[in-house]
């Protein structure tokens, strides 16, 4: 997690609110492929298993690495 000085306990929030924003995305997200690909749009509900949680979890690191390249390479200057 990034932990910016000058934001202190804020920017430690904001990368906990973006960390399970982008963990609900993600699992929403390959859910509803999952259902494209391989159920032909059937009306199922989307499972929450393991493998699915740790999909979800590599897409949510993605977003905060993503947005920690960002942070350090742009300034408020």
């Amino acid at each position: 997690m990034t932990f910016l000085r000058a934001h202190s306990w804020t920017s430690v929030v904001f990368n906990w609110v973006t960390a399970s924003w982008a963990f609900l995305c993600a699992s929403l997200w390959i859910g509803f492929w999952e259902r494209v690909w391989h159920d032909h749009f059937e009306h199922n509900p989307i499972d929450l298993s393991i493998r699915y949680m740790v999909d979800a979890d590599f897409g949510a690191a993605t977003v905060l690495i993503t947005m920690g390249a960002v942070l350090g390479k742009c300034n408020a200057y």
